[in-house]
């Protein structure tokens, strides 16, 4: 049988009997070492504790499950302070007349005493009793302020991460309308001058279109499908340069042992075609390092362009302030974005933490026993 953890017995609401008990076992515990230290006979310290059960019962459910939904988490602090104080009182007197009439005559086999006006007052109002009902009833509120608190924060926490898987699906969804506009026109192009090389093209572009499509659904891939996908990617922009083009590509590390967000890598590589390469007369070039060191991700990406440039400000693509936005909310605190033009270079550096194979596995493992 799987251990309960105290998180379950307080938040789930199959262990809601079973809190309860806990609760008031709590209680008769405290309060029966409290009583024997005066009473010196742990049994009778025992049998007054339990006695008095039933009626902190009333007066701590009434104001955990009365005052504190109607008034306190409503904030109309001022009428929760008015009726527990009300509530306070009538239960001191509910105290004193359980004692009187119940306590005293039946548990202990008295005869209760005959009071006046002055000894009722101090009877009513005494101290211990004040601080026995009002000690329980303010931890049991505090237990349900703070399962309020719990379900609040879940529930933003909830919110939020809904809020990030829409963003990331609409940046996701910008990827893809740009990138088939931009291989499709390289086609075309080939098509239409009836290059033998429109074939394989276009096996490329049905590979890429299948990785996009179909396994960038998932949360994670494999590093190594990313680093394939580059090199297809790049290599369609190859057939239409042709020898105008030089390209350097290096991967390096241990690929297939990380995983990382889908087309992660993707914007980098179509911006440097679109807004680089592409408006460059002449020789053009490309350069991308990619390794991989325990958990950090290193991709350097350097390409020619003509003049400087503002991958901000551009219209079409997806430009670097949507891929810094995209990181934010994929790898919060975890990537060092750098980018910037030197001379006619345009240069872009990007270090991330990931995890490795056997630290997902063990995250997902995780997971699902929850």
């Amino acid at each position: 049988m799987p251990a309960i953890a105290l998180k379950d017995i307080i938040f789930e609401k199959r262990y809601y009997a079973l809190r309860h008990l806990f609760f008031w076992m709590i209680y008769l515990i405290v309060f029966t070492i409290i009583s024997y230290s005066s009473q010196s006979n742990l049994l009778e310290a025992f049998n007054t504790s339990l006695i008095n059960l039933p009626l902190l019962f009333l007066y701590t459910y009434v104001a955990v499950y009365w005052l504190v939904p109607h008034f306190l988490i409503t904030e109309k602090y001022g009428k929760f302070f008015l009726y527990y104080c009300c509530w306070c009182l009538f239960g001191l007197l509910l105290n004193f007349l359980f004692r009187y009439f119940i306590l005293i005559p039946w548990h202990k086999g008295k005869t209760a005493p005959s009071l006046d006006i002055n000894s009722v007052y101090r009877q009513i109002f005494a101290i211990f009793s004040f601080v026995v009902m009002n000690t329980v009833a303010m931890f049991a509120i505090f237990i349900k302020m703070f399962k309020y608190w719990h379900i609040e924060q879940r529930q933003k926490s909830e919110i939020i991460k809904r809020k990030l898987t829409a963003e990331l699906e609409v940046l996701k969804s910008q990827l893809h309308p740009h990138f088939l506009f931009n291989t499709l026109n390289n086609l075309y192009s080939l098509v239409h001058e009836k290059s033998d090389k429109a074939s394989s093209m276009l096996l490329r572009l049905s590979g890429l279109l299948s990785y996009v499509l179909y396994e960038c659904k998932a949360d994670e891939v494999p590093l190594g499908k990313e680093v394939d996908f580059i090199k297809d990617y790049v290599a369609l922009e190859q057939e239409r340069y042709g020898e105008r083009l030089e390209v350097s590509l290096n991967f390096a590390g241990d690929i297939n042992a990380c995983f990382v967000k889908p087309l992660l890598f993707q914007p980098f590589v179509e911006n440097a075609f679109k807004h680089g390469t592409s408006e460059k007369l002449g020789k053009v070039w490309l350069s991308i390092d990619l390794s991989v060191k325990e958990n950090q991700l290193s991709f350097k990406m350097v390409n020619s362009c003509e003049g400087n440039i503002n991958l901000k400000n551009r219209e079409g693509g997806i430009g670097i302030k949507n891929v810094q936005k995209r990181l934010e909310l994929l790898y919060p605190s975890r990537f060092k974005l750098e980018y910037g033009n030197e001379d006619d270079l345009y240069i872009v550096s990007l270090l991330l933490q990931l995890n490795r194979v056997q630290e997902r596995n063990l995250k997902i493992e995780l997971q699902n026993k929850n």
